[in-house]
């Protein structure tokens, strides 16, 4: 098997590349999928397409946002997860907070991740050797002495939620009111690799998709964090989520993630 995690690296750079340029020349005219919140470019078809074109070959089945599961990967095969823009919203309205992700899973397991953020040039990746920023063994900052002073990121409760969940905006004021500061950066890959490197002490997440936290998942458990999943079976697969940095722990946060799995 080759070095999935360089495999991933090489795939995503000309691509984050292009994403950059046209993200610069603020041009990105956007689809709505399912609803105004959720939205689709052009952009994110093309880059699902290239990442696949590069990463053929080696038996590998895929699992894209865009195009779906190419089908269920038999024992042993190869399958990458990815997620060409994850952030979108953010890439149309010109908010510099997008990543193209990209997980390398055999047997449901995830064995290398990589995440890109095209604006500021920064690669998080990750394999059995560890976890790296730029290539540079990701060394987390240390945390804040009390959970009442770590820094929460978070896209709960997202619309769909909202009017799903009466009880969501009650739920987001105790967060509001617990931790010094809850921030949304709709990106949850880059959430969770900002996990990984300290800069967030938290993240929470709710009705994520395989896409959203294969890769950065996998890139904090191999940084030293925690990803924490209310449900057995395989991490990324789960619907929500707790991720903690490496050193930090919060019993609030996890009474939280009970609640959301309860609604």
């Amino acid at each position: 098997m080759p070095n999935l995690r360089t495999l991933a690296l090489h795939a995503a750079r000309e691509p984050a590349a292009l994403l950059a340029e046209a993200f610069t020349s603020g041009t990105v005219v956007a689809e709505t999928k399912t609803n105004r919140h959720d939205v689709v470019t052009v952009w994110d078809r093309r880059v699902e397409e290239m990442l696949k074109t590069s990463l053929a070959g080696h038996d590998a089945v895929f699992w894209g946002e865009e195009t779906g599961r190419q089908s269920p990967a038999e024992p042993g095969q190869l399958e990458w997860i990815i997620d060409p823009i994850d952030g979108t919203s953010n890439f149309v309205h010109g908010y510099p907070m997008f990543s193209i992700s990209i997980a390398a899973a055999i047997d449901n397991t995830v064995v290398a991740g990589v995440v890109i953020d095209p604006v500021a040039g920064t690669e998080f990746s990750a394999d059995v050797t560890g976890a790296y920023r730029n290539n540079e063994p990701i060394v987390a900052r240390p945390g804040p002495a009390h959970e009442s002073q770590y820094n929460l990121i978070t896209s709960f409760p997202a619309a769909e939620v909202l009017h799903r969940v009466p009880e969501a905006t009650a739920l987001f004021g105790d967060l509001v009111t617990n931790f010094a500061t809850v921030r949304r950066l709709v990106s949850g890959a880059l959430e969770l690799c900002h996990a990984a490197c300290g800069i967030a002490d938290v993240v929470l997440g709710a009705d994520t998709q395989p896409w959203d936290v294969a890769a950065g998942s996998y890139i904090l458990h191999q940084a030293g964090g925690r990803y924490v999943t209310a449900t057995d079976g395989p991490p990324h697969l789960a619907k929500h989520y707790v991720a903690l940095a490496p050193g930090r722990e919060s019993a609030m946060i996890r009474s939280v993630l009970d609640t959301i799995q309860g609604l």
